[in-house]
């Protein structure tokens, strides 16, 4: 997993989105979100952090119970990009 020298920031991943929505919703839903919205923006299993951040903005608009998880992986992702075009 890349990550930003200076900083030790690993690259945010839809497999890390899941890891943190697993907390709320279980492995299996959480998963089984991820894919479907995936799926719904045609994006990639190994997408960009630009995808990320689509995929966050989409999971947020689902609701509150998503809405503060989704947003912190948005701000990890946003993050990890402003950081990573900084060098």
């Amino acid at each position: 997993m890349p990550t930003v020298p200076a900083y030790n920031l690993d690259q945010p991943t839809q497999a890390s989105l899941t890891a943190a929505l697993s907390a709320q919703l279980g492995p299996e839903t959480a998963r089984a979100l991820v894919d479907l919205t995936t799926k719904k923006l045609h994006l990639s299993r190994s997408g960009t952090t630009d995808d990320l951040i689509r995929l966050t903005e989409e999971l947020m608009a689902i609701g509150d119970l998503l809405r503060v998880t989704a947003r912190s992986e948005k701000i990890r992702a946003v993050t990890y990009r402003a950081l990573h075009q900084s060098i």
